[in-house]
Formats: C-alpha cells, structure tokens, sequence
C-alpha cells in the first residue's frame, strides 16, 4: 500500500498462479487507486467502463512487494516478482497493463516460459527487470545525504537469486538523469539473509528487514 501526492490510496493485489490479472472483473493482479473511505474515485481510469471494476488503476500484475511514489519524480513504482525470472520494477501509469501472464520474461518453476514472447502490443515494458529472478520485495528511492554518490539509487530486497538457497542480499539500482538505468551492484551477500524491506530513514540511513528464523532489522552507515 502506498499514498499518492493525490491523496489517494494505492493498494496491490497479487495473483501469482492465474490469468486473474488480466480478468477486468476481478481486483486480483492489479493496483488499485482508492479514496480514504475505499471508494473509487472518479477520474480512475476504467470508472464506467462496462466490464471492469472501477477501483482498478493497473492491471497484469503478479505479485508486488514494493510500492512506492519515487520521491524525486512523483511516479508510483512497484517491485513486482516473477516466476523463475522476471522481477521487475515497473512505472505505473493509469489503465496500463502489465502482462502478467500473457508477456512475461519468465519461466515457470518446472522451466518451460511462462509465453512465448516477453513483449506484445499495449503491454508497458518494465524499468528494470531481473532473468534470473532475485525475489524482489521492499524498494526505496535514496535522497538522503549521508551517502551522497547513492542519491537517486534505488534499492531493492532480494530474497534469493536463481531460487538458490541463501543468496539474498540488497541490490542497488543506479539510474542516468532520465532514469535509464546504467549499472547494479549486490550488497550484503556475505550475510545470505532474505531481505524483506529497505526504507530510508529521518537520519539518511538505509534500514533493512531480513526473513530469517535470527531476522533482523539492520541499519546501513557510512563507513568510517
């Protein structure tokens, strides 16, 4: 869930193993755009339009685990997983679709592809996209100024890399002044912790949550 500038609600509703996402009668695999009171506002982008639910902004979702507004453009973004690849971060716009299941870069976990293309007409490609898969979950945008050459980095959690045991570590995203991503670097992979969320905090740190039987909230500084 996150709150838009707009101030209105955005919520994710996930559907990892069905062609709900694509169904505009169903609010599964898709991200809904709510007032406080869980009405759907007026300007959304399907509001009378006959078949579809009205709360619906998005739709072709698998699972989102990260929602946030990018604090530097104002856009929603979501961390969204795939199957045996294909994580990605995308940008939501309204009444877009997102493919999920009919373009996808992923295989199902048996291997074969989830379709035969990764792209179709009217389906938004992704900012960012991960083959093999990480397990993407929590996202943040830094604007903080206590790690200045990670300013306009985005980071994701990853809980696992290639469905192999013990491989999750924190990934950061760096992007151009267009946001085109340049390059990616692993962090924390000595700690073969699952990282679950990354949130920037009031002190310009980096605070995690990892998902472990010893979990732990971690917290991020600048090296001495």
């Amino acid at each position: 869930m996150a709150f838009g500038r707009d101030g209105m609600i955005y919520v994710s509703e996930g559907a990892s193993n069905s062609d709900a996402s694509q169904d505009p009668k169903s609010l599964r695999g898709k991200i809904l755009r709510l007032r406080p009171d869980g009405s759907a506002p007026p300007d959304n982008p399907f509001v009378n339009r006959s078949g579809y639910r009205p709360e619906i902004y998005s739709m072709g979702h698998r699972n989102t685990l990260g929602l946030i507004v990018n604090p530097m453009t104002g856009e929603l973004w979501n961390a969204e997983d795939g199957p045996n690849g294909s994580d990605k971060i995308n940008v939501i716009l309204p009444g877009r679709n997102y493919g999920w299941p009919v373009a996808s870069y992923g295989r199902t976990y048996p291997g074969p592809r989830v379709s035969p293309t990764p792209w179709r007409e009217g389906i938004e490609q992704p900012l960012v996209f991960w083959v093999p898969s990480i397990a993407v979950s929590g996202l943040a945008v830094y604007t903080g100024d206590r790690f200045p050459t990670w300013k306009n980095n985005a980071f994701v959690g990853g809980m696992r890399t290639g469905e192999i045991p013990g491989t999750g570590h924190l990934e950061r995203i760096v992007f151009n002044d267009q946001w085109e991503e340049l390059r990616r670097e692993s962090l924390l992979t000595e700690l073969h912790q699952r990282v679950r969320d990354v949130r920037q905090g009031p002190d310009g740190m980096l605070y995690l949550l990892t998902d472990e039987d010893d979990g732990a909230l971690l917290r991020i500084e600048p090296a001495q």
